[in-house]
């Protein structure tokens, strides 16, 4: 079921976020966006991958929610890439800024969803036919 779980999540579609809505001057994207979890797997064990763009050249920092220092700065660059291994346990966000405290330029959400059974049928079915006995 784990490895269900990270190919349902790889192939989900990526997301990219400009800073304002007519084509800001910073595009992010992390590819899988979306992680699907079910009560035998509470923790999605996921590689993500986040790319960034830029027109203008400068010093950008791309963070996330779940860590305070910057995951990778770029300085004088215009695009980078990152890869990001973390056991996903709740929704989160990536986001690319100019620099710690600067207001973020581009962001994107990463969602856990979980897919818990309530269906008695289901569990009914894994019984074994001698606990009727």
């Amino acid at each position: 079921m784990r490895h269900a779980t990270i190919c349902i999540s790889l192939l989900l579609c990526s997301a990219a976020a400009p800073a304002n809505d007519d084509d800001g001057p910073v595009e992010l994207t992390v590819k899988p966006t979306l992680c699907i979890v079910d009560s035998r797997t509470p923790v999605c064990d996921i590689r993500f991958v986040v790319t960034w763009r830029s027109v203008e050249t400068g010093y950008y920092c791309v963070f996330t929610d779940i860590e305070e220092r910057p995951l990778r700065c770029w300085s004088e660059g215009r695009s980078g890439e990152l890869q990001d291994g973390r056991q996903v346990q709740r929704d989160f966000s990536y986001w690319i800024n100019e620099g710690a405290g600067e207001p973020p330029l581009a962001s994107v959400t990463v969602t856990l969803l979980r897919m818990d059974s309530d269906d008695r049928r289901r569990r009914r079915r894994s019984r074994h036919v001698w606990d009727v006995l």
